[in-house]
């Protein structure tokens, strides 16, 4: 229960947990590499740990919580690298990515990282459920069954979810 232990603030115990997950994480982190940013998956995963290890009061259940919120340390953080790196004082570079779950590509065209992050906010604020989905499959790299687990959803429902999700930002994104 070393997930427990750093969450109480035992930092050998956090230091022995990413030393077994670093692989793991790093795998998830060059799924978005593949995505074409310009940072590297050992430089995600460390910026994402780091701003884990800076909360003091974290109570980790399991390995879906931990990476559920994972995937929302992860989104915040590449969404703040799509807005930095869009600012016309790095010159504005237009970046895209593919969006992938880890499993299979969602959309055959590139996406503008940026331009996601917006469409999850927006989907936030129709349906939260459905953005939540989004974030734990794609930045958390949850399976449809950690998903409804972490969730308390049937695995049908999560299943509908991704779809509307989907397609709802497949929608957005076109424009």
């Amino acid at each position: 229960m070393m997930l427990r232990a750093w969450g109480k603030g035992d930092t050998d115990a956090g230091e022995e947990l990413f030393s077994i997950i670093y692989d793991e994480l790093r795998a998830l982190a060059s799924v978005h590499q593949r995505n074409r940013m310009t940072i590297g998956p050992t430089a995600l995963v460390h910026e994402t740990f780091l701003q884990m290890a800076k909360d003091k009061k974290l109570d980790w259940r399991d390995r879906t919580q931990f990476y559920a919120f994972t995937s929302v340390v992860m989104r915040r953080f590449m969404a703040n690298y799509w807005r930095n790196k869009r600012t016309a004082k790095r010159g504005g570079d237009f970046e895209t990515v593919v969006f992938d779950d880890s499993i299979a590509p969602l959309f055959e065209t590139g996406i503008d990282g940026e331009a996601l992050d917006q469409a999850l906010t927006r989907l936030d604020s129709v349906d939260p459920r459905l953005s939540r989905i989004v974030e734990l499959r794609f930045f958390g790299g949850l399976s449809m069954e950690e998903t409804a687990d972490h969730l308390g959803l049937s695995r049908r429902t999560v299943t509908r979810d991704w779809g509307m999700a989907k397609s709802y930002l497949a929608a957005q994104l076109a424009r």
